[in-house]
Order: structure tokens, then sequence, then C-alpha cells
């Protein structure tokens, strides 16, 4: 344990642990022409949609009937905006709801950026998502809009709740605990990368986590098979997520009256069940609900296909919020 402690000392000098700002990692290969097209299938439209200035687009899904919603969605660690191909399918096909997904800077669209603007920074990832849900707002000044995270992204779309109540009308906050299996062996593991080929040298832990995080091999080999899916991540970029997601219980006690929806698939080997708890305890709202799916795992919404329960589940919170009751006087 002594050994343990001095290599996390030695780690958070090198990586620090409020957020950093990390060299950029080696570049990824092209965009697939997948991710950028266009496509309509079953009434639902997929486009990238240049949203922000000077930032990649975001991935849009949208049905030919006027929506009555919009989401936002933030993904997980070394996934990328595609990855909630089946959720926004389904959320416009049969919701009628505008949903947009995010590239966080390291991921996705950014390969194509500058050095400077591509590397991955928490901060930079909060200010990108404040900056599109004002964009969405505008462009839909009548409808609400909620916004939806899995694992980093739950913590993240937690950080916007406290940051900017009045710009979500519901977070959706899935896996965002940072208490997580096998932490000893793991930080062993990113120590000893780090050590020897420094904070920004990519190696493949993305693999494991995976195998980790889900016991199917179907969606395992999905994520593996996904070019656009970065399973070489780097040892800043793994220690700035540990360290942003231990903030969630902190984070949560700042949430004292936007809604939020946390949500834990019990059969995830990567993120404690339990911690998903801890953290919806913490939370101040009283407009909080937890949703424990038994037959789920670490990949709610970014499973190639979105277990009913939790679709169902998500999109009853979220119709119960789109309008809610107005405030009674005395």
């Amino acid at each position: 344990m002594n050994l343990l402690i001095s290599l996390l000392t030695i780690l958070t000098l090198m990586v620090s642990t409020s957020y950093p700002t990390l060299a950029a990692a080696e570049p990824d290969a092209q965009v697939t022409a997948a991710a950028t097209a266009t496509a309509t299938s079953q009434g639902v439209t997929r486009t990238m949609v240049p949203l922000l200035k000077d930032r990649p687009p975001l991935v849009f899904w949208s049905s030919d009937k006027a929506p009555k919603a919009v989401l936002l969605c933030l993904h997980e660690l070394g996934m990328y905006s595609g990855i909630f191909d089946d959720l926004g399918n389904r959320m416009a096909r049969e919701q009628n709801y505008a949903v947009y997904a995010l590239d966080e800077r390291g991921f996705g669209g950014w390969k194509k950026f500058d050095k400077s603007e591509r590397h991955m920074d928490i901060d930079k990832i909060l200010s990108d998502t404040k900056d599109a849900l004002e964009a969405l707002h505008a462009k839909y000044p009548a409808l609400p809009v909620f916004l939806l995270g899995e694992a980093m992204g739950g913590t993240l779309a937690l950080k916007i709740a406290s940051t900017y109540p009045k710009l979500v009308q519901g977070t959706i906050s899935a896996a965002p605990a940072g208490d997580h299996y096998k932490t000893t062996s793991n930080y062993f593991k990113v120590c000893g990368h780090l050590l020897t080929k420094g904070p920004n040298k990519r190696f493949d832990m993305g693999k494991s986590l995976i195998s980790l995080a889900t016991p199917r091999a179907s969606v395992r080999e999905a994520f593996e098979k996904d070019p656009e899916v970065r399973l070489d991540l780097t040892p800043g970029e793994l220690m700035a997520c540990q360290f942003f997601m231990y903030k969630s219980k902190d984070i949560a006690r700042k949430i004292t009256t936007a809604p939020v929806l946390i949500v834990q698939g019990q059969q995830d080997g990567e993120s404690i069940p339990s911690g998903a708890k801890k953290v919806f305890d913490k939370l101040a709202t009283s407009d909080k609900q937890m949703l424990a799916l038994n037959d789920a795992d670490h990949y709610v919404y970014e499973d190639p296909h979105v277990n009913d329960v939790a679709f169902n589940s998500t999109v009853s919170w979220i119709e119960s919020h789109v309008n809610p009751p107005a405030a009674t006087t005395k």
C-alpha cells in the first residue's frame, strides 16, 4: 500500500488533480465516412450539424415531425458522439425528440483539429457543453432542453447541472461515481506506464476496461471494431477522468433544485453500483430519482441496443419534466 501511495503521489505531481490540461495524444486515423455521412432510416435523419464555431459538428438525430423536447448527450471516456446511435434513433423516432451528441475534447472529431485544442481537457469540455446548451436554447427557444451523460459524461452532466441549472430542464446521469472495481491493480498498471513511457503515450487500457464494464461479448466486439472508439488511452487521460469522477459526490451536493435522474446498471463490472447510490444520496435537490437496472451493465445509453426498461423509464422521467407543474401560490 505504501508503494501505491508513493506512485500516486508521483503521478499526482505529473498530472494535476484539478481538471488538467493534457498534451495532445498521438493522432488517430481519418474520420470514417459512416461518422460523417447524412443517413435516413425509418423516418429518422442522422446528420452532422456545425452547431459551435471552431469545434467539431454534433451528431443530430431528428424525425420528420416537430420535436417536443431536446436532448444533448455526453459520452464515456474513449467513446465519441456517434456511440449514442441507437438511443438517438429511438428517441427521435418514437418520442419526436431532437437528439444531439457532442464529441468531448480528445475524442471523435477533435482528431482533425490543432494539437493545442484537440487534447482532453475537462474545463474545455464543460465550456463546450455550456456553449452547446446555449446554442440549442437559441435554436429551440420554446422547447425544454435535457442533458444526458454516461460514466465520465454522467459526471460532466452533473457538473453542468450544478453550475448552470437554468440551462437544463433535467439531467440524466448514468454510472457517474468514481468508485471502481480493481482500482489498485489499475493504478499500478497506469502508474507503470506513466513512469516508463510518460503521461501522454497511449496504451491499450481501454480494451481491459471494456472487458470489466460489460459481460456481453457482442457489446465488447462492437466497441472494439468501431474505428471511432479509442481503446488506446493515455495515463494522463485516465487519471484526469478518475480524479474528476471522484468529485461526483461533492458535485451532487451543489445541485439544489435541478431535476436529476441517476441511472446504474447492477451488472456493471467497472463502476461499483453502490457508488451511484451514494451520489444519489448526496443530491441536495428534492426532485431526484434513482433507476437501478438489474439486467444492465456499465453501458446503459451507449449500448448498441439500448435496454427497453432503461429506454422506457428514461422517457417516462423526461415526459414528467417536459411540462413541470406550475408552482402554486398561497
